[in-house]
């Protein structure tokens, strides 16, 4: 009994670390080429940044939170959401926090 509980406990906890969240439109920044304010169903704000140094998904006011991802990752996600925003389908984005890092993203159903 105390096993299927701890596992119970730990399917919840690692699963309390991912996120998905659905982005309906993507402004870009002002000043940037490949820099996009992502209007989202999170409350926090959402940064798609392919320009600068740091490549990644920047969540919170200043950046608190990053998901850090390579050039070619960033410019897939770029353009993945563009073709699903151009459908006028909304994009559905995985991230696990705990880890920094995307689990999935595609045009959601």
């Amino acid at each position: 009994m105390k096993t299927i509980f701890a596992m119970i406990l730990m399917f919840a906890l690692y699963d309390a670390s991912a996120s998905e969240f659905k982005v309906q439109r993507m402004q870009k920044t002002s000043g940037y080429t490949g820099r996009y304010d992502l209007k989202t169903s999170l409350e926090e704000k959402v940064v798609l940044d392919c320009q600068s140094f740091v490549q990644g998904l920047f969540f919170g006011p200043l950046g608190e939170g990053v998901i850090m991802l390579q050039e070619w990752e960033c410019a897939e996600l770029m353009n993945d959401m563009k073709q699903s925003i151009h459908k006028f389908k909304k994009h559905c984005i995985d991230v696990d926090h705990d880890r920094g890092v995307l689990d999935s993203q595609h045009t959601c159903q």
